[in-house]
């Protein structure tokens, strides 16, 4: 079975997917819309698939933009546009990264998703500083909002989007072609490490996407801001500039030499910076609107996450399905979705939202009295981020409350549901 393994991999699967892509675009009035003319006889998902594949998808969401504009009632044309939006935000963050240098082959990126891409090497990279890091992040989410927005005016529940995401290229180095370290399936590989599928074997990858899966990349959408959000909501200025160059060749840094360290000492300098990285985690508040944006992002992602499973759950048919229902196959063999996880997934939803909501604490972590962290306050009322400290117990202080405490018998059946794999699953079924 070509994609025998998969399972371990498949909530990798679901983030390169919900990073598939190119940057989105501000519309102009209609009265300034060029014409552009339509391929005839071609499906919206035959030209987000062509776009797709000749690494053209920021063309892609321009064209299919302005023809929207004019067609406003076609909702297989609104999620194509939102797809080439979602997608084209992506490349544009890849393209960034390739501009300025990022080392995407360290393996301290390996655990940020953000900085993940498997990009080209520029060996000639662009300094980067601070500012411009966070502008970067501030583009991002501009892209992705604008995906959203469009996704979110699709009223009709037949909406469809066939995808073949086998057969998609970027162009991360701006070059105007597409070459192999640059297709999707190629990056997907990379980032999983899954090498026996074959170019030709990915090339048949279809996926069909519908209504709930249009509520499924809005939730992505959602969450990524969510993450970004809490990040810019704090100054990481201290942290740039001490190890931004683990992540980066040529960062602007106060310091020259961690820019050029002596070769022969690298290995030990690697040491101390990683010392150095969990120290300096340790984040001021500058935004305090952003952290409780951030909450609410996830709450928008709880309540698209019970619409994708509603009309999930709806579906009698069986056709190159991205999440199936208990009652479907689903394009990931060996894969099995129970009616016992989708009963926990939407039981997890709930306790979430009563989480966020501070209606539910979380546990404490030491002491003998019975409190619990109320994490809406976490986020509505933040103060200094200090990882170091969150894990010793004292940054939890301001935040310790009695009341209800979600049940840890709760979580355990969570995981038994999905035989330990709760985590993964959780990334594919955001």
């Amino acid at each position: 079975m070509p994609f025998k393994g998969l399972l371990r991999n498949v909530g990798l699967l679901s983030i390169t997917f919900a990073l598939v892509g190119l940057s989105a675009w501000f519309l102009p009035s209609q009265a300034q819309l060029p014409e552009v003319a339509t391929p005839p006889n071609e499906t919206p998902a035959e030209r987000v698939n062509a776009y797709l594949a000749d690494a053209r998808v920021e063309e892609g969401a321009i064209a299919l933009a302005i023809e929207l504009a004019v067609d406003s009632q076609n909702d297989d044309l609104r999620f194509a546009t939102g797809f080439l939006q979602f997608t084209n935000a992506v490349e544009n963050l890849g393209q960034s990264w390739y501009e300025y240098g990022l080392r995407s082959q360290s393996g301290l990126n390996q655990f940020l998703p953000f900085l993940r891409i498997p990009i080209p090497q520029n060996l000639d990279p662009t300094p980067l500083s601070n500012q411009q890091f966070r502008q970067i992040l501030e583009q991002f989410i501009e892209d992705v909002s604008l995906a959203e927005e469009t996704l979110s005016a699709i009223t009709n529940d037949t909406a469809q989007l066939g995808i073949y995401l086998g057969r998609a290229y970027f162009d991360f180095d701006t070059d105007g072609e597409k070459s192999p370290d640059e297709s999707l399936w190629r990056i997907y590989s990379g980032i999983t490490r899954q090498t026996e599928i074959t170019e030709e074997q990915a090339a048949d990858f279809l996926i069909n996407l519908d209504a709930g899966d249009v509520r499924w990349l809005r939730g992505y959408c959602h969450l990524m801001t969510a993450v970004l959000d809490f990040y810019l909501a704090h100054d990481d200025s201290r942290l740039f500039e001490r190890v931004a160059h683990l992540f980066f060749v040529n960062p602007e840094l106060p310091y020259e030499f961690l820019v050029n360290p002596n070769a022969q000492e690298v290995q030990f300098d690697s040491f101390l910076d990683a010392i150095a990285l969990i120290h300096l985690i340790n984040f001021p508040v500058i935004d305090s609107q952003r952290t409780e944006s951030a909450r609410d992002h996830l709450l928008q992602v709880i309540d698209l996450s019970r619409q994708t499973w509603d009309f999930y759950l709806q579906e009698t048919d069986d056709d190159h399905e991205w999440i199936p229902n208990p009652n479907q196959t689903g394009v990931i063999p060996g894969v099995e979705v129970t009616q016992e996880m989708v009963d926990q997934w939407i039981a997890f939803l709930d306790e979430a939202d009563s989480i966020l909501a501070g209606d539910l604490l979380l546990p404490f972590w030491r002491g003998s009295e019975p409190v619990g962290v109320n994490l809406r306050r976490v986020l509505v009322e933040p103060q200094t981020f200090d990882i170091v400290l969150w894990f010793q117990g004292t940054a939890a202080d301001p935040y310790l409350e009695t009341g209800n405490i979600t049940d840890p018998d709760f979580w355990w059946r969570l995981f038994d549901a999905f035989n330990g794999q709760f985590v993964s699953f959780a990334l594919w079924f955001n």
